[in-house]
């Protein structure tokens, strides 16, 4: 039986169309902070780095690092 344990740090915008978008990024840095994380928010909407589908992102929403235990029970 083995366990393992991820990350990922999920950011989440909002387009002009009031869409949300989320960008996930796994195994983030241990001594990330929030202040990192809203400046790299800022910086991606400043320049334009992803269009979506519903167009650029406009503003931030939220950012959260998601924790994850999986134990397997067996494989075959």
């Amino acid at each position: 039986m083995a366990l393992a344990t991820t990350q990922v740090l999920k950011m989440v915008f909002l387009t002009p169309l009031n869409k949300q978008v989320t960008i996930s990024l796994n195994n983030p840095k241990d001594t990330l902070t929030a202040a990192e994380v809203q400046g790299v928010m800022d910086t991606m909407i400043a320049r334009n780095i992803f269009m979506t589908t519903n167009g650029e992102l406009a503003s931030k929403v939220s950012a959260r690092i998601i924790d994850t235990t999986t134990n397997e029970l067996f494989t075959a």
